[in-house]
């Protein structure tokens, strides 16, 4: 009985329609003075359900002339009724969510028009890239960062720089692992790997580093991704340029596609790097200094 309530009650019923109707079923026709007395709801209230049910299709009510007074009698539909009702309601849903999306895009030029909760910052030049760099080494520690890593060359922003940016990233890292990062894995991304690894061992200990090992997947340019901002650095051939994307469902949708990219990537590893071998350029490097 508890679930015939608690179905009752989501199609839309009272508690006292409930317990009315519920006893209405039980005969061919009922009078309001014996529903009151079988329910313990007031005389007055049963009036009001029986007139609420008849709306809703449950019930009719019947009057006729007594001898000495006018008789009031209700009758129950059958049950299906409470079927053949939802399918009303799904077609006159159907109707009606039509008819809300011909008026949306005017309610919604309302409504967005004081709220900006979506931008983009174009960042220009070599500058610009250096205030991309700048926002994202000020992410506190516990910022969970989602990286899509296409190794930056040194032509552009200089040996130098590039060197002092990846030295500063793993200076004082309490937190290791909070950078996933996919790479796709060719000629040079493998001689950045080997480059930076070289340089120092624990180029791979800051960030978790997955590649992919497909000629169909390939980078241009660096993008971070993380809580409702998406970060872009381009330094290649005659691009030079970043931008801030600043949305919850742009960050969501590449978080998205790197999760899943993520799950056909594999790890590196110590071993797999060292595996790559020596590098040559590192290794000339090391021979000038001599």
């Amino acid at each position: 009985m508890s679930n015939i309530y608690k179905v009752l009650s989501s199609f839309g019923l009272s508690d006292n329609e409930t317990k009315v109707y519920l006893e209405a079923i039980k005969h061919k026709e009922i009078s309001p003075f014996k529903l009151a007395r079988l329910t313990g709801i007031p005389r007055t209230t049963v009036y009001d359900v029986m007139m609420s049910l008849a709306l809703k299709k449950l019930i009719t009510i019947k009057t006729s002339q007594g001898l000495e007074k006018q008789q009031t009698w209700i009758i129950a539909k059958n049950p299906s009724i409470l079927r053949e009702t939802i399918f009303e309601r799904k077609h006159d849903l159907t109707r009606l969510e039509v008819d809300i999306v011909d008026i949306l895009s005017d309610l919604k030029g309302e409504y967005l028009a004081h709220e900006n909760n979506a931008y983009m910052r174009f960042l220009p030049g070599i500058e610009g890239i250096k205030q991309a760099y700048s926002i994202l080494k000020q992410l506190p520690p516990e910022v969970q960062i989602y990286y899509f890593d296409h190794m930056m060359p040194m032509d552009t922003l200089g040996k130098t720089y590039i060197n002092q940016e990846v030295s500063q990233s793993l200076k004082g890292r309490e937190h290791k692992k909070r950078v996933k990062t996919i790479m796709p894995l060719n000629d040079w991304t493998r001689h950045v790997l080997t480059y930076q690894y070289g340089r120092n061992k624990s180029y791979i200990d800051y960030h978790e580093y997955r590649y992919i090992e497909n000629a169909v997947f390939n980078l241009a340019y660096d993008m971070y991704v993380f809580s409702d901002k998406v970060v872009m650095i381009c330094a290649k051939d005659d691009e030079v340029w970043a931008s801030v994307i600043t949305s919850k469902l742009v960050s969501a949708s590449f978080k998205s596609i790197f999760l899943t990219l993520w799950q056909i990537a594999a790890p590196v590893t110590k071993e797999f790097v060292e595996g790559l071998g020596e590098n040559e350029f590192l290794r000339e490097e090391k021979r000038r200094k001599k």
